[in-house]
């Protein structure tokens, strides 16, 4: 609750009152000054009163047009309210639009009973955003105040954004498999399904046919095309033991490297962030390369929950143990038997799980992973495998400081590149 003018002017004469009264022995001086406090007290309390009053009859009913929409599509939004302010307060209420989305147009109203808000945002990051609420500020003559509302209506509805449009548009070259520029009448083997029609869709991809007798745009689903990305798995440094500054810096510096030398092509990216067993965060299929290099550069250690020590997968293990299966000699396939047992109801780890989900859902054919390679590798190797499993070419960077040729190629059967 902040003090006004005219509130901060009682406050000051007060004290001059007060300090008269002291030095003086003045008595009229003394019961003034007191008077002026407890008009300031009585004030500040039914301010209070009013405050809270306001709060409780806000209502709140926020629409959104459209609701699911593509990375960088303006959205509508309408946002209409109810408040009742009490005689002798002011009220203003500002509308909070989800974190990352460029406004467009005013976003707070003066209210006394009904008010609207109509403006335009621009979500620029994929998922699912809600709203940040409303911000109420109160006032009156003598008090000033602002509250910020997180409840019920203030909240709804959510806007689910999508990555930006996937067929290429008109003037520039596609990536991956390409589509036929002729659609066939009949029905093709290619076409995966159906769906609504989002701003950002190309209209080539839309069945007018569809369209025309559900009166609904309706576009197609392709099989057939295969957007080909790149993975940037990056491995970060335990916050909880000391590592190289150095070698984490140059390291980053490679992984922004390989995102400028390809800003031309517009080639999508998606980022992995793991520490050791542990995802941190996954990114995918980003092409604001911009976007891409400062998240890289920001990038700092973090504490890792759980630890992996000399892990294999149940697929290497079979492969390690296939040899023994193959001799004549009792004693070995008795020893091969023992050890394979346990391995037909052996679950895999939850990060290898994470992994092979990252992997399965990338339309790419290329990886890079970054990592000081400087303990354990057990993850590592859970990378390796997942990216041999799909088909997608791994490519490896550690620091000179971590370099050990024989140990890494050996145990990830990738190329590694020095930084």
């Amino acid at each position: 609750m902040r003090f006004s003018r005219c509130s901060r002017g009682i406050a000051a004469l007060a004290v001059v009152l007060a300090l008269l009264a002291l030095f003086f022995d003045a008595l009229p001086a003394a019961l003034v000054s007191g008077g002026l406090v407890v008009f300031l007290a009585v004030r500040g309390a039914l301010f209070l009163s009013g405050l809270s009053s306001a709060a409780r009859s806000l209502a709140v009913d926020r629409a959104l047009s459209p609701l699911l929409v593509r990375q960088g599509t303006a959205v509508t939004v309408g946002t209409k309210g109810r408040i009742m302010v009490p005689p002798g307060y002011a009220a203003t209420i500002a509308d909070l639009p989800p974190h990352g989305a460029v406004v467009s147009g005013a976003t707070e109203v003066a209210a006394a009973g009904d008010f609207r808000l109509d403006y335009a945002i621009t979500p620029m990051t994929t998922g699912e955003h809600a709203f940040r609420g409303v911000i109420l500020s109160f006032s009156d003559p003598f008090f000033a105040t602002t509250l910020t509302i997180r409840t019920g209506g203030t909240l709804a509805p959510s806007l689910v954004v999508l990555p930006s449009t996937e067929y290429p548009v008109g003037g520039r070259e596609g990536y991956g498999e390409r589509e036929s520029a002729a659609f066939s009448a009949q029905k093709s083997q290619e076409i995966r399904s159906f769906r609504g029609y989002l701003p950002g869709d190309d209209p080539r991809r839309i069945d007018w046919k569809l369209s025309a007798k559900y009166d609904t745009l309706y576009v197609r689903e392709y099989l057939g095309r295969a957007e080909f990305a790149t993975l940037l798995a990056i491995d970060l440094p335990d916050a909880g033991l000391p590592y190289d500054r150095e070698a984490f810096e140059r390291l980053k510096e490679a992984a922004a490297s390989v995102i400028i030398a390809r800003m031309q092509d517009r080639v999508p990216f998606s980022v992995l962030l793991v520490s050791g067993p542990n995802l941190v965060s996954y990114t995918p299929l980003d092409r604001d390369p911009q976007r891409l290099v400062a998240l890289i550069t920001k990038l700092a250690p973090v504490s890792r929950l759980h630890y992996l020590y000399r892990y294999r997968s149940t697929g290497s293990l079979r492969r390690r143990y296939a040899p023994l299966a193959s001799s004549s000699e009792p004693f070995v396939q008795r020893l091969s038997a023992i050890a394979a047992a346990p391995l037909s109801h052996r679950l895999p780890h939850t990060f290898e799980l994470q992994v092979s989900r990252v992997f399965q859902a990338l339309p790419g054919s290329s990886a890079h992973l970054f990592t000081l390679a400087d303990r354990d590798a057990s993850h590592l190797r859970i990378l390796a495998e997942q990216a041999a499993l799909r088909g997608i070419r791994l490519e490896v960077h550690v620091p000179k400081e971590g370099h050990d040729p024989g140990r890494l190629s050996r145990s990830l059967a990738a190329p590694v590149a020095v930084v």
